[in-house]
């Protein structure tokens, strides 16, 4: 299964837990889930975190989420609906990332976007833990990987930096 098992090795050796940077409110079992994926499709399933909780997890609806992988559950990405996605109501939204490790240590966080329960993009984007785009390198275990594969992974100041040095091309290349 592992091609490179001592690369393995080395890598998940290198891992280490990011504290949180602040306070939030902890987040619910009416907020909070486990994301898995079948094919290219993804869902949400019940958060561990409430093992005797009686909660089904609702679709996964378009929109942004937040997520987080807990030091304590490495293999796992735990997420929860953007306080700005309207697609769920306020009690089913997280208030960031901190709400979802329910202030525990993390391994990496960040923001993904949904769409037809296809994921659109991921990125490392939190306050609360600063993880660096490089991080994701060495943070993320194989089943993480599978869930937030590399091609669909955005870091938004590298884009930011891309997207001015054409505008500026584009000045340049004009006619004065």
């Amino acid at each position: 299964m592992y091609p490179d098992l001592e690369k393995l090795l080395s890598d998940l050796s290198k891992i280490s837990p990011l504290k949180a940077q602040g306070d939030q409110l902890p987040g619910d079992e009416n907020c909070i889930f486990q994301l898995e994926k079948s094919g290219e499709y993804y869902f949400l399933m019940q958060c561990p975190f409430f093992e005797n909780s009686d909660r089904v997890a609702p679709p996964l609806l378009d929109g942004f989420f937040m997520y987080a992988i807990l030091a304590s559950f490495p293999q796992q990405v735990m997420v929860g609906a953007g306080h700005t996605n309207e697609n769920y109501r306020k009690v089913q939204r997280v208030r960031g990332h901190v709400s979802i490790t329910l202030g525990a240590d993390a391994l990496y966080a960040g923001e993904l976007v949904f769409s037809g329960r296809r994921l659109v993009s991921w990125n490392h984007v939190s306050g609360h833990f600063l993880p660096t785009p490089e991080q994701r390198h060495t943070q993320l275990t194989p089943n993480v990987k599978r869930l937030l594969p590399e091609y669909l992974f955005v870091d938004p100041i590298a884009e930011m930096h891309r997207r001015r040095h054409e505008l500026l091309q584009e000045f340049m290349d004009e006619e004065w």
